[in-house]
């Protein structure tokens, strides 16, 4: 007897990750059947600084850059977004220009919900931007931990935090994770030089709370991280 082989369905991980798993059946459902799935090579951008509004992407499998600018200031790293996470509401909200720059990390697929799509869902969900609304607080949560990094703690604990920080909905995860990131960049998004990174993953390292892989990925449990972090805090409290 032949079975037939099935693919695997990449919207599947909006049901059990980020910000649209959190939201009523209904709607979770509604807006994946008018989202279409696109293949995004790595290297290519899905929209940039000050570009015009458009609709919503999720992303559904693979990794993103996320460049964040202000003022004068030139684009840097701000973020590396994992699967399950959304982005675009601010522009299509406000019809205001694109505030971040958007850019596969490694190939990806992404589901696009048009802002003709949106309204017309408005229609028969009242509450849509309500909904929206809750997206844009995960995008504030994570530009908060990115500030309290910047500003707070020693190397260790920039390091530490910005990897938990890059965990997103999976932060609460008691399970390993990975994310494709070499050392020089970690220590951008932490606010540090290559020379003060490298001493600080190296410790955190030698402590088994991470796992450096060939190619240039960092693997580890974001609760244990955190809370190692936390315990750390409290004895030096004391």
């Amino acid at each position: 007897m032949e079975f037939e082989m099935t693919q695997p369905d990449p919207a599947a991980i909006f049901h059990r990750k980020g910000w649209l798993a959190a939201q009523p059946e209904p709607f979770r459902r509604a807006w994946l059947e008018v989202g279409e799935l696109r293949t995004v090579p790595r290297g290519i951008h899905l929209y940039s600084l000050g570009d015009p509004p458009g609709g919503i992407y999720g992303l559904a499998e693979g990794f993103a850059d996320v460049l964040v600018a202000s003022g004068y200031q030139s684009p840097f790293l701000g973020h590396i977004a994992r699967p399950g996470w959304w982005v675009g509401e601010a522009a299509a909200v406000t019809g205001s220009p694109r505030r971040v720059e958007i850019r596969a990390r490694t190939e990806m697929q992404v589901c696009y919900v048009s802002l003709q799509d949106i309204e017309e869902l408005e229609s028969r969900f009242p509450r849509l931007w309500r909904s929206l609304a809750q997206m844009t607080v995960t995008h504030l949560d994570n530009a908060l931990m990115l500030a309290s990094c910047l500003v707070k703690g020693d190397a260790r604990t920039k390091i530490a935090g910005t990897l938990i920080r890059l965990a997103g909905s999976d932060m609460r995860e008691d399970a390993d994770i990975s994310v494709p990131c070499s050392q020089q960049e970690l220590g951008e998004m932490a606010g540090l030089s290559r020379n003060s990174a490298g001493p600080a993953l190296r410790g955190l390292e030698r402590d088994r709370l991470i796992a450096r892989e060939t190619y240039g990925w960092i693997s580890f449990n974001p609760v244990r991280l955190a809370d190692k972090m936390e315990s750390d805090l409290d004895r030096g409290a004391r």
